[in-house]
């Protein structure tokens, strides 16, 4: 959860569409966001993608791609991303407008449901509602939920050796943070960094 956070358009492939959220060191912004996860089975993705190939290296990562892309293609382009008010988003309602936010490139009212899985969007707005229970004031038409966050801390640790920090196989690979599975959020992953860095230096 990010207090004062602003939300960025994180893109690595054109036609994809990625957002994720930071908080200034000052925590001045008026905005605030948090990205909710999902648990996705290597069987409910093979379905999502037609295929029954579930022994495919690279399969989550193509359904993460397909994602990416109806979340590009429901923005209209340009990396406007997708969104719908929290409580029409958990009620399937298309939201005629959308709260101020802080995402610069612009949100558009679209319905998530025809942008994430089934399995995903019943799971969040399951979700939403549990929260709405136990903490007053969370489950609000005030709250954008917008598409798509689809990249967290990796499940799966690229190798690296315990003391020089580098791939034991590659030349000068160091795997690093979040994506290599060395970290779980902003600060392990900044501090962890920070010790590759360290190792780079001491090698060259």
């Amino acid at each position: 959860m990010c207090p004062g956070g602003i939300i960025a358009p994180a893109s690595t492939s054109p036609g994809e569409l990625v957002v994720n959220g930071w908080s200034p060191s000052k925590r001045n912004n008026p905005f605030a966001n948090s990205g909710m996860v999902v648990q996705v089975d290597i069987a409910d993705a093979a379905k999502y993608l037609g295929t029954e190939n579930v022994k495919d290296p690279l399969l989550m990562m193509h359904f993460q791609q397909a994602i990416e892309q109806q979340a590009y293609a429901a923005g209209g382009g340009k990396f406007v991303a997708p969104a719908q008010r929290m409580v029409d988003f958990s009620t399937k309602k298309l939201s005629t407008t959308l709260p101020k936010n802080s995402y610069l490139p612009g949100l558009k009212s679209a319905a998530l449901e025809t942008v994430l899985p089934a399995f995903i969007h019943d799971a969040l707005a399951g979700g939403f509602k549990v929260f709405g229970k136990r903490m007053k004031g969370y489950f609000t038409n005030e709250a954008n939920v917008v598409a798509t966050e689809s990249r967290t801390s990796s499940p799966v640790r690229i190798p690296r050796h315990a003391d020089t920090l580098a791939h034991p196989q590659v030349n000068n690979l160091f795997p690093c943070a979040e994506g290599a599975g060395y970290a779980g959020g902003i600060v392990s992953a900044a501090m962890d960094g920070e010790a590759v860095s360290h190792a780079i230096c001491l090698k060259f």
